[in-house]
């Protein structure tokens, strides 16, 4: 089992990264609960799927658990879920020194994580990601929140756990979608902090969606390094943690634009969003062509989803660059892009010209 402890003044807690572990994860948690009772929240199918395993497990280790399971899609990722579930778990007498364990994906982990900073003024939680989008991205970093009808995330907090544990051996019941959702938030490591790695992952990179345990372990724990590197140095995104955003500007747009429709997830609006920061950061010369053709490239060998779909190529230019500036980076109404300089470095672009973007977009909706 490998481990990376993200730590700085105000932060510091393990992050560990092995296969087949839950198995043992009541012994794991048990040295970070204040008492021996933990509230398990998951999404229905990982309900049904790990039930037996955790409360077996919790049981071995002398820890009450009670599973709380809700339905989770980008559609309820919002205040009323928060709600719902607040008082599911308020309802069981919830104290101060229970822990919250979030057993899910993305979604689910960034409910459970707004909730338990809002309990009580703040509960101890544990994050137990389930997809590979999750592991490598959202479980790290204490980002927390739940969607607005204006738009992605604009309620939340920067909520970190006591504890982040990765297993790939759930990855074996995940689609081939889903790990080439969460592969696109792994390549991104490499675009903007870690040109190695982004050779390593064009050599390995379909080892990891074709489910090689050793080239699971390695990508998930590079990108757990670099993503923890980053918030140690700023967690609260007043500079560099920004850079973690590649694409996602865009993607945010694409997906309230397709109103969170099954048809288009998360981290397949992701990738599209990083070939288009890769395309403007290639027509305003940050990089050169040969750079541009190498990420676009690796996407396209990878399966990563690159292009519009074509019910969103009938959406205009200027509806797009209306749902971008409804961005939480966004400041008087001006858009802030990442934009890439060279494979491994990227950086903040403010500002960014509407009618530069209004451009683009015709182009690539036309």
């Amino acid at each position: 089992m490998k481990k990376i402890r993200l730590k700085n003044k105000q932060i510091d807690y393990p992050i560990l990264i092995g296969s087949n572990i839950y198995k043992d994860i009541g012994l794991i948690c048990k040295k970070y609960l204040e008492k021996n009772r933990v509230f398990i929240v998951c999404d229905n199918v990982v309900y049904d799927l790990y039930k037996k395993v955790l409360q077996n497990s919790f049981k071995k280790a002398n820890v009450e658990c009670i599973f709380i399971a809700i339905t989770v899609s980008e559609k309820k990722k919002n205040i009323i879920t928060v709600a719902s579930l607040s008082s599911k778990i308020i309802s069981h007498g919830v104290d101060r020194k229970d822990t919250i364990v979030a057993f899910g994906g993305g979604i689910l982990g960034d409910i459970v994580g707004f909730t338990a900073s809002i309990i009580l003024r703040g509960l101890n939680y544990i994050q137990i990601p389930t997809t590979l989008l999750s592991q490598v991205d959202s479980s790290v970093g204490g980002k927390t929140g739940v969607n607005n009808i204006y738009g992605k995330n604009l309620l939340g907090s920067f909520y970190q756990p006591r504890l982040v544990v990765i297993d790939t051996n759930v990855l074996k019941t995940l689609p081939r979608r889903e790990l080439l959702a969460g592969y696109a938030e792994i390549i991104k490591y490499g675009i903007i902090k870690d040109a190695k790695f982004f050779d390593w992952l064009q050599i390995n990179g379909k080892k990891v969606i074709d489910g090689n345990t050793n080239a699971r372990i390695y990508a998930i724990h590079r990108s757990c390094i670099n993503k923890s590197q980053i918030v140690e140095a700023d967690e609260k995104e007043h500079g560099a943690r920004a850079l973690l955003n590649l694409g996602h500007t865009f993607g945010h747009a694409i997906e309230s634009l397709n109103n969170y429709k099954k048809d288009i997830i998360h981290g397949e609006a992701v990738s599209i969003g990083i070939t288009i920061a890769a395309k403007l950061s290639y027509v305003e010369g940050y990089i050169d062509k040969k750079t541009y053709y190498k990420i676009e490239n690796h996407f396209n060998d990878i399966g990563l989803q690159i292009s519009l779909p074509k019910n969103l190529k009938k959406i205009t230019a200027k509806k797009f660059v209306s749902e971008m500036i409804k961005d939480k980076k966004t400041v008087n109404k001006e858009i802030t892009l990442i934009l890439i300089e060279k494979l491994g470095k990227a950086f903040i672009h403010k500002k960014y010209s509407h009618s530069k973007l209004l451009k683009l977009f015709k182009e690539i909706t036309s």
